[in-house]
């Protein structure tokens, strides 16, 4: 007995298998794009993030310092250094000194070891302080900060630099 159904093809034919592979491929590029954009903000926003908040900290802790101490001692009137030292009214941590050490900003506290207030993930590259008080007064400094994060990630650089700059006054 003769089958006479008429054959009907099994698969798919080689022009059909090729355009759902650039098909495909077209579709997967693209996600592939878009992740990679992805990944490319998020460094870049970790590295904003992490500069601006380690800035801040830095300059409110330096600040804050200065108005609470009783007076500054270096830099001198009208001068500008890269050191900051002030008397504060508690004894044990007086003097306290800010300094730039091996990229990092530090405090040292009386005879206190140095701190870092900036973390390993920024790097300080500079620090300077102006004395801009005059005789009559109790003091007055301007403070500039500059860190810097780079972030290499599989072969993608960024690197985000940011000066911080306030002027600050002892409290009379």
């Amino acid at each position: 007995m003769k089958n006479i159904h008429s054959k009907h093809q099994q698969g798919y034919t080689l022009i059909e298998l090729l355009l759902y592979v650039a098909i495909v491929s077209a579709l997967l590029t693209g996600v592939v794009a878009f992740f990679g954009i992805v990944i490319d903000a998020r460094v870049k926003n970790q590295s904003v993030t992490e500069v601006n908040e380690q800035g801040s900290f830095a300059l409110d802790y330096v600040a804050q310092t200065i108005r609470s101490a009783t007076s500054i001692t270096s830099p001198t009137i009208g001068t500008t250094g890269t050191l900051l030292t002030v008397i504060v009214p508690t004894g044990s941590l007086s003097p306290t000194t800010f300094s730039l050490s091996s990229g990092s900003l530090q405090v040292k506290e009386g005879t206190a070891s140095a701190i870092n207030l900036t973390g390993s993930k920024v790097q300080v590259t500079a620090f300077s302080v102006k004395n801009l008080s005059r005789g009559s007064t109790s003091g007055l400094v301007q403070i500039s900060l500059t860190l810097n994060r780079t972030n290499n990630i599989a072969g993608n650089s960024y690197d985000y630099p940011r000066t911080f700059t306030t002027s600050v006054a002892v409290r009379p």
